[in-house]
Protein backbone atom coordinates (compact mmCIF):
# COMPACT_ATOMS: atom_id res chain seq x y z
CA UNK A 1 0.00 0.00 0.00
CA UNK A 2 2.63 2.41 0.80
CA UNK A 3 4.44 2.08 -2.42
CA UNK A 4 1.00 2.25 -4.15
CA UNK A 5 1.05 5.81 -2.06
CA UNK A 6 4.44 6.89 -3.03
CA UNK A 7 3.45 6.57 -7.15
CA UNK A 8 0.25 8.36 -6.91
CA UNK A 9 1.88 11.57 -5.00
CA UNK A 10 4.65 11.05 -7.40
CA UNK A 11 1.80 11.21 -10.20
CA UNK A 12 -0.22 14.20 -8.40
CA UNK A 13 3.37 16.18 -8.16
CA UNK A 14 4.01 15.67 -12.10
CA UNK A 15 0.42 16.02 -13.58
CA UNK A 16 0.45 18.99 -11.10
CA UNK A 17 3.80 20.50 -12.69
CA UNK A 18 2.49 20.32 -16.41
CA UNK A 19 -0.86 22.23 -15.38
CA UNK A 20 1.60 24.58 -13.84
CA UNK A 21 3.68 25.37 -16.77
CA UNK A 22 0.86 25.42 -19.10
CA UNK A 23 -1.02 28.21 -16.98
CA UNK A 24 2.30 29.94 -16.90
CA UNK A 25 2.48 29.84 -20.75
CA UNK A 26 -0.95 31.40 -21.01
CA UNK A 27 -0.56 33.89 -18.09
CA UNK A 28 3.12 34.89 -20.60
CA UNK A 29 1.23 34.57 -23.80
CA UNK A 30 -1.33 37.08 -22.97
CA UNK A 31 0.99 39.59 -21.77
CA UNK A 32 0.78 39.54 -17.83
CA UNK A 33 3.89 40.12 -15.88
CA UNK A 34 6.57 37.39 -14.72
CA UNK A 35 5.09 38.27 -11.03
CA UNK A 36 1.39 36.80 -12.22
CA UNK A 37 2.98 33.62 -13.44
CA UNK A 38 4.95 33.20 -9.85
CA UNK A 39 2.01 33.52 -8.12
CA UNK A 40 0.54 31.28 -9.27
CA UNK A 41 2.83 28.99 -9.13
CA UNK A 42 3.10 30.01 -5.47
CA UNK A 43 -0.34 29.67 -4.39
CA UNK A 44 -0.66 26.14 -6.14
CA UNK A 45 2.74 24.41 -4.46
CA UNK A 46 1.25 25.69 -1.05
CA UNK A 47 -2.31 24.33 -1.59
CA UNK A 48 -0.67 21.06 -3.27
CA UNK A 49 1.52 20.35 -0.23
CA UNK A 50 -1.16 20.48 2.59
CA UNK A 51 -3.58 18.75 0.72
CA UNK A 52 -1.26 15.75 -0.08
CA UNK A 53 0.37 16.05 3.62
CA UNK A 54 -2.71 15.60 5.18
CA UNK A 55 -4.49 12.65 3.77
CA UNK A 56 -1.01 10.56 3.23
CA UNK A 57 -0.41 11.36 7.21
CA UNK A 58 -3.69 9.31 7.52
CA UNK A 59 -3.50 6.57 5.04
CA UNK A 60 0.64 5.56 6.31
CA UNK A 61 -0.34 6.37 10.08
CA UNK A 62 -3.86 3.67 10.41
CA UNK A 63 -2.11 1.10 7.32
CA UNK A 64 0.67 0.74 10.11
CA UNK A 65 -1.95 -0.10 12.76
CA UNK A 66 -3.78 -2.31 10.62
CA UNK A 67 -0.69 -4.10 9.41
CA UNK A 68 0.78 -4.67 12.59
CA UNK A 69 -0.84 -8.24 13.94
CA UNK A 70 -0.12 -7.38 17.41
CA UNK A 71 -1.60 -4.04 17.42
CA UNK A 72 -4.56 -5.67 15.51
CA UNK A 73 -5.05 -7.76 17.89
CA UNK A 74 -5.33 -5.27 20.45
CA UNK A 75 -8.14 -3.62 19.01
CA UNK A 76 -12.28 -4.54 18.23
CA UNK A 77 -13.74 -4.88 15.12
CA UNK A 78 -15.48 -1.47 15.32
CA UNK A 79 -12.20 0.41 15.85
CA UNK A 80 -10.42 -1.66 12.64
CA UNK A 81 -13.78 -0.46 10.80
CA UNK A 82 -13.85 2.68 12.06
CA UNK A 83 -10.18 2.75 10.76
CA UNK A 84 -10.49 1.37 7.41
CA UNK A 85 -12.98 3.62 6.87
CA UNK A 86 -10.39 6.74 7.23
CA UNK A 87 -8.15 5.05 5.00
CA UNK A 88 -11.16 5.22 2.78
CA UNK A 89 -12.07 8.79 2.94
CA UNK A 90 -8.38 9.86 2.78
CA UNK A 91 -7.81 7.54 -0.59
CA UNK A 92 -10.62 9.42 -1.72
CA UNK A 93 -9.45 12.64 -1.41
CA UNK A 94 -6.05 11.77 -2.51
CA UNK A 95 -8.24 10.10 -6.04
CA UNK A 96 -10.32 13.47 -6.00
CA UNK A 97 -6.85 15.48 -6.18
CA UNK A 98 -6.01 14.29 -9.32
CA UNK A 99 -9.39 13.90 -10.70
CA UNK A 100 -9.58 18.09 -10.29
CA UNK A 101 -6.27 18.68 -11.91
CA UNK A 102 -6.65 16.34 -14.56
CA UNK A 103 -10.46 18.12 -15.28
CA UNK A 104 -8.75 21.15 -14.76
CA UNK A 105 -5.91 20.71 -17.23
CA UNK A 106 -8.31 18.74 -19.84
CA UNK A 107 -10.67 22.18 -19.82
CA UNK A 108 -7.57 24.29 -20.58
CA UNK A 109 -6.34 22.27 -23.34
CA UNK A 110 -9.80 21.85 -25.17
CA UNK A 111 -9.94 18.04 -24.60
CA UNK A 112 -13.12 18.13 -22.02
CA UNK A 113 -15.94 16.72 -23.93
CA UNK A 114 -19.29 16.06 -23.23
CA UNK A 115 -20.86 12.20 -23.59
CA UNK A 116 -24.98 13.89 -23.84
CA UNK A 117 -27.51 11.56 -23.24
CA UNK A 118 -31.26 11.08 -21.36
CA UNK A 119 -30.67 12.51 -17.65
CA UNK A 120 -33.30 12.28 -14.71
CA UNK A 121 -32.34 15.22 -12.36
CA UNK A 122 -33.62 13.61 -9.55
CA UNK A 123 -31.73 10.38 -9.93
CA UNK A 124 -28.45 12.30 -9.76
CA UNK A 125 -28.94 14.70 -7.19
CA UNK A 126 -29.67 11.19 -5.41
CA UNK A 127 -26.11 9.53 -6.71
CA UNK A 128 -25.01 12.57 -5.43
CA UNK A 129 -25.66 12.22 -2.31
CA UNK A 130 -25.03 9.14 -1.24
CA UNK A 131 -21.64 9.50 -3.11
CA UNK A 132 -20.26 12.40 -0.33
CA UNK A 133 -22.44 11.09 2.73
CA UNK A 134 -20.27 9.42 4.16
CA UNK A 135 -17.80 12.98 4.82
CA UNK A 136 -20.82 14.57 6.25
CA UNK A 137 -19.89 15.52 10.28
CA UNK A 138 -22.65 13.46 12.85
CA UNK A 139 -24.05 16.99 13.50
CA UNK A 140 -25.07 18.14 9.80
CA UNK A 141 -28.11 16.49 8.31
CA UNK A 142 -27.64 16.18 4.54
CA UNK A 143 -30.56 15.85 2.36
CA UNK A 144 -32.96 16.56 -0.88
CA UNK A 145 -35.86 17.75 -2.22
CA UNK A 146 -37.59 18.12 -5.43
CA UNK A 147 -40.09 20.03 -7.09
CA UNK A 148 -39.48 18.05 -9.98
CA UNK A 149 -41.57 14.63 -10.75
CA UNK A 150 -38.95 11.68 -10.66
CA UNK A 151 -39.89 11.04 -14.40
CA UNK A 152 -38.35 14.40 -15.70
CA UNK A 153 -35.30 14.01 -17.63
CA UNK A 154 -33.09 16.39 -19.30
CA UNK A 155 -30.70 15.66 -22.54
CA UNK A 156 -27.40 16.28 -20.57
CA UNK A 157 -23.97 14.64 -18.96
CA UNK A 158 -25.23 12.85 -16.48
CA UNK A 159 -21.55 12.29 -15.06
CA UNK A 160 -21.27 16.18 -15.30
CA UNK A 161 -24.08 17.16 -13.59
CA UNK A 162 -23.55 14.96 -11.03
CA UNK A 163 -20.15 16.36 -10.62
CA UNK A 164 -21.06 19.57 -10.18
CA UNK A 165 -23.68 18.85 -7.42
CA UNK A 166 -21.08 16.68 -5.38
CA UNK A 167 -18.42 19.32 -5.88
CA UNK A 168 -21.16 21.91 -4.59
CA UNK A 169 -21.70 19.20 -1.62
CA UNK A 170 -18.03 18.35 -1.49
CA UNK A 171 -17.32 22.19 -0.48
CA UNK A 172 -20.37 22.50 1.91
CA UNK A 173 -19.25 19.73 3.94
CA UNK A 174 -15.87 21.50 4.53
CA UNK A 175 -17.52 24.96 5.56
CA UNK A 176 -20.66 23.28 7.82
CA UNK A 177 -20.08 21.62 11.20
CA UNK A 178 -23.47 21.94 12.29
CA UNK A 179 -26.96 22.06 10.59
CA UNK A 180 -28.01 20.57 7.11
CA UNK A 181 -27.03 20.42 4.11
CA UNK A 182 -29.34 20.74 1.39
CA UNK A 183 -30.28 20.13 -2.06
CA UNK A 184 -32.80 21.22 -3.96
CA UNK A 185 -34.48 20.72 -7.92
CA UNK A 186 -36.37 23.33 -8.93
CA UNK A 187 -38.63 24.20 -12.47
CA UNK A 188 -39.65 27.42 -11.47
CA UNK A 189 -36.92 29.58 -10.13
CA UNK A 190 -35.63 30.36 -13.77
CA UNK A 191 -38.01 29.56 -15.72
CA UNK A 192 -37.01 27.29 -18.93
CA UNK A 193 -34.06 26.60 -16.78
CA UNK A 194 -33.51 23.40 -14.12
CA UNK A 195 -32.14 24.86 -11.02
CA UNK A 196 -30.01 22.80 -8.82
CA UNK A 197 -29.07 24.72 -5.84
CA UNK A 198 -27.19 23.53 -2.75
CA UNK A 199 -27.58 25.07 0.83
CA UNK A 200 -25.51 24.79 3.56
CA UNK A 201 -25.68 26.55 7.42
CA UNK A 202 -22.17 27.05 7.60
CA UNK A 203 -19.84 30.05 7.64
CA UNK A 204 -20.88 32.03 4.61
CA UNK A 205 -19.16 33.81 1.96
CA UNK A 206 -18.77 37.44 2.03
CA UNK A 207 -20.36 38.92 -0.80
CA UNK A 208 -17.69 40.84 -2.33
CA UNK A 209 -16.05 37.14 -2.64
CA UNK A 210 -18.75 35.76 -4.53
CA UNK A 211 -16.93 35.32 -7.76
CA UNK A 212 -13.61 35.51 -6.32
CA UNK A 213 -14.24 31.87 -5.02
CA UNK A 214 -14.93 30.65 -8.35
CA UNK A 215 -11.29 31.48 -9.84
CA UNK A 216 -8.27 28.97 -9.85
CA UNK A 217 -6.45 28.43 -6.37
CA UNK A 218 -8.97 30.67 -4.36
CA UNK A 219 -8.85 29.19 -0.86
CA UNK A 220 -10.48 32.09 1.77
CA UNK A 221 -9.90 28.98 4.27
CA UNK A 222 -6.52 27.35 4.71
CA UNK A 223 -7.31 25.09 7.16
CA UNK A 224 -9.75 22.75 5.36
CA UNK A 225 -8.60 20.55 2.26
CA UNK A 226 -9.44 21.11 -1.10
CA UNK A 227 -6.91 22.52 -3.95
CA UNK A 228 -9.50 25.89 -5.17
CA UNK A 229 -10.40 23.63 -8.31
CA UNK A 230 -13.65 22.76 -7.67
CA UNK A 231 -15.88 25.42 -8.01
CA UNK A 232 -13.31 26.43 -10.97
CA UNK A 233 -14.90 23.18 -12.72
CA UNK A 234 -18.22 23.30 -11.49
CA UNK A 235 -18.54 26.81 -13.35
CA UNK A 236 -16.51 25.58 -16.68
CA UNK A 237 -19.07 22.19 -16.30
CA UNK A 238 -22.05 24.77 -16.47
CA UNK A 239 -20.58 27.37 -18.89
CA UNK A 240 -20.40 24.15 -21.64
CA UNK A 241 -23.79 22.57 -20.91
CA UNK A 242 -25.41 26.24 -21.43
CA UNK A 243 -26.34 26.82 -18.37
CA UNK A 244 -24.51 28.57 -15.24
CA UNK A 245 -22.76 28.29 -12.10
CA UNK A 246 -22.69 31.03 -9.46
CA UNK A 247 -23.19 31.74 -5.61
CA UNK A 248 -26.82 33.05 -4.69
CA UNK A 249 -26.06 36.45 -3.34
CA UNK A 250 -30.38 36.92 -2.26
CA UNK A 251 -29.73 33.79 0.05
CA UNK A 252 -31.13 35.03 3.36
CA UNK A 253 -29.99 33.58 6.68
CA UNK A 254 -27.07 31.77 7.45
CA UNK A 255 -24.59 29.87 5.54
CA UNK A 256 -24.61 29.60 1.53
CA UNK A 257 -26.65 28.97 -1.44
CA UNK A 258 -24.77 27.60 -4.69
CA UNK A 259 -26.77 27.59 -7.71
CA UNK A 260 -26.17 25.35 -11.02
CA UNK A 261 -28.93 26.46 -14.34
CA UNK A 262 -29.25 23.99 -16.91
CA UNK A 263 -31.77 24.49 -20.09
CA UNK A 264 -34.77 22.35 -20.25
CA UNK A 265 -34.06 21.95 -24.21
Amino acid sequence: MFSTLCILIIAILAIGSGVLAYLYYKEKKKGYKYKKGMMVQKVYLQNMSHDIRTPMNAICGFSQILCNKEIRDMLSEEEISEYGIIIQSNTDLLSTLVNDILDISDMESGKYRMNIGTCNVNDVCRKAISTVKYRCPDNVNMYMTTDVPDTFTIQSDSKRVEQVIMNYLTNAEKHTDEGEIRVHVSLDENPGMVTFSVTDTGEGVPPENAERIFGRFEKFNTINGGTGLGLPICRKIATQLGGEAKMDLKHQGKGARFVFTHPIQ
